[in-house]
This record gives C-alpha cells, structure tokens and sequence, in this order.
C-alpha cells in the first residue's frame, strides 16, 4: 500500500509540473526557454525534482515491464543504410539480404538512437557524418515507432528492440560476418538496446560481439534491473561515456572504460549559458564522441584511480585517447575535462528525455 501511495503522490507530483511548465509563456520543446515560465522555487529546484519524479518508475513492475520480448511494431521497424554515395531504408528483417550488396565491411557499425530521437536528428547527423570518414557503411535502426511515446513505456520496448537486433546481428554472422567486427552506439534508451543485444548474442551465440559504445546510457528506470541494462559483460570491449551522471544518465561503472565528462553531478561547461542544463548535458555524450572520431586529441581523458578522485575531480593517473579510438584494454575510469574554449561554444537545441514534456511520463 505504501509503493502504491508514493507512486501516486509522485506522478501526481509528475502531472503538476507538466501543467506548470505548459503553462509557462516561452514553453518550447527544449528545457531552457520553458522554465522561463516556472515559478522561483521549481526553477532553482528543477533537476532534484526531475530525479524524484523519475525516480517514482522504480516502484513499478519492471521486470514484468522489461521482460517484453515483442511488440505490435516491430516488424515495420526499418534500418537507414548511410554510405558516402547516400542513403536508404529498408526493413531490419531484410538488413542482412540488402547488406550483400555491398563488399563486407571490415566493421559493422550500427547506431541505436534514444527516446524521441531519430535519424534524421543531430545527433544521429552528427555521429553518422564522423563515421563515414572512417567506415564505408553505417546503419542507424529507426526507434521511432517504438521510443516516440511515453517514456516508460518508451522504455519497456528496449527488449523487443534487442531481440530485433539480436536477430539482425544472427543473419550477418550465419553469412560470414564475426561478430567481433561488430560496433554497437547507442545513445541514452538506445545504449540499454545494445547492452541487452549483446547478453542475446552471448548466450544464443556462445560469443560476443566486438564493441559496444554507450553514449549517457539512461538512468530512470534502469538504476536496480542489471539483467535489463547495459553491463561491462555484453561485448568484449563496452566503452561507456557519462555527460549527465546521476541525472539523466547513470553514474555508476558500467563498462571496461567509463568516461565522464567534467565529473559527476555537474553541469557541463558548454551548457551554463541555460538556467536546466539537462537536455544539453545529456548531448555532450554524442557530440564530443562524434569530434573524436576526425580528431583522437578531442576526447582525453585522465584515469581516476578511485571513486573519490573522480568525484573530486581530480584524477591522477595517466592522460589518454578515450574517444572512438579508445584502446580496447584501457580499463578503469577516466575523467574529461572541458576547456574554456569550448565552454564558449554555442549549443544547439536539441530534444532528449524530458520527463516535463507534454508527451506522457507513462
């Protein structure tokens, strides 16, 4: 009876700040300019009630939730096939009879994007115009019918997602491709979709796959159900990079090599120009990992040699490339920090989680 009264006085907490912040005058699809309209104490309390509000899905029924292996949608699902001459789509159960067409690539590089993004947003632009100047083929799965719309309902589909994957990946391996040459990205929700691909191939395959890059794999929903996230153990290398840690983002380890980004439980340099930082924080992860992909030097990090180092911000270990060309056996945690130069940047807007927006929490 308790779980069940916090989760009302939570969502009921949830439903009162939607109706504030669509109440505010200058309410966009961003967080910045909507909590121009919030009163005094929600705007200068906005990312510790974000956390309550999505911390209230974990007194839900998730292993029930996340245990979901089909969805309606998924057939209809399409991969969009970029290469330097252009692009295409076609169906994710067709991936592998369309990928004959081309030589086989020495990597297969597939990216998973995140709740309410899609291939066509910047940040699926950005990270596919740096691949392509180093691959001669990128897929990004189209999430759209099945992360636009609520998040945690958004978030019960990471699973069917993965069976899809996972079913992608076993048709190119039967036809010759190894899986070590397969490079998983995914971003926020789309990171728990490559975790949980790379537990299938491991136990239907006896094998893992190569890589798995996380971009700020999401945390709400996904702090307490290991088995239904991303782990150090899906892949033979997971590389993981935090740019909102402890908010949006999970803070723990998660894989062989976490990176973090100016720390943990901060605002990022690039993003102090906006009152809520979230939705910019979160960006960082896929905006420095597609700068590292032309430029090695753009990403380095300093290894931490403890929790309390990093939370300081002041590791000592050795400085090193934590970006795409990160070294397979790096091991441990590093910390990145931003310069000034940088911070100066203008930040484009961009939509990510936001549990404040008009599209139901549920």
């Amino acid at each position: 009876m308790r779980s069940r009264s916090v989760l009302v006085v939570s969502l009921r907490l949830l439903g009162a700040l939607v109706i504030v912040a669509q109440a505010g005058p200058a309410a966009t699809e961003t967080l910045g300019p909507l909590t121009a309209g919030l009163p005094p104490f929600l705007a200068t309390n906005f990312e510790e009630l974000v956390k309550t509000a999505a911390a209230s899905c974990e007194i839900l029924p998730l292993e029930v939730l996340f245990s979901r292996e089909y969805t309606s949608e998924l057939p209809l699902l399409d991969v969009v096939e970029f290469t330097r001459a252009g692009r295409r789509s076609y169906r994710v159960s067709n991936a592998h009879h369309r990928l004959r067409e081309h030589p086989r690539p020495t990597s297969l590089i597939v990216y998973v994007p995140g709740w309410l993004n899609s291939p066509d947003d910047e940040a699926s632009q950005a990270l596919v115009s740096a691949l392509l100047r180093k691959n001669p083929i990128v897929l990004v799965l189209d999430t759209r019918l099945a992360f636009h719309r609520g998040y945690i309902s958004s978030a019960s589909r990471v699973k069917a997602l993965a069976n899809l994957l996972y079913s992608f990946i076993k048709n190119v391996y039967r036809e010759g491709m190894p899986l070590s040459a397969v490079h998983l990205i995914g971003f926020s929700l789309g990171a728990h979709v490559a975790g949980i691909t790379g537990k299938l191939v491991k136990n239907g395959l006896k094998e893992k796959i190569g890589r798995i890059t996380a971009l700020d794999p999401a945390k709400p929903c996904f702090v307490r159900l290991s088995d239904y996230r991303l782990d150090k153990n899906d892949a033979q290398f997971v590389q993981v990079v935090h740019s909102s840690a402890g908010i949006l983002g999970l803070e723990n380890p998660l894989g062989h090599a976490d990176v973090y980004v100016n720390g943990v439980l901060v605002k990022q340099p690039e993003c102090r120009d906006r009152s809520i930082t979230l939705e910019c924080d979160h960006a960082q992860a896929w905006r420095l990992y597609s700068e590292s992909v032309q430029n090695d030097r753009s990403l380095m990090g300093r290894e931490c040699r403890s929790w309390n180092e990093l939370m300081r911000g002041e590791c000592s270990g050795n400085e090193t490339v934590v970006g795409y060309s990160c070294s397979a056996s790096s091991r441990g945690m590093f910390l990145y920090k931003s310069n000034m130069a940088r911070s100066r940047r203008r930040e484009p807007r961009f939509q990510v989680f936001n549990p404040f927006d008009p599209f139901s929490w549920l």
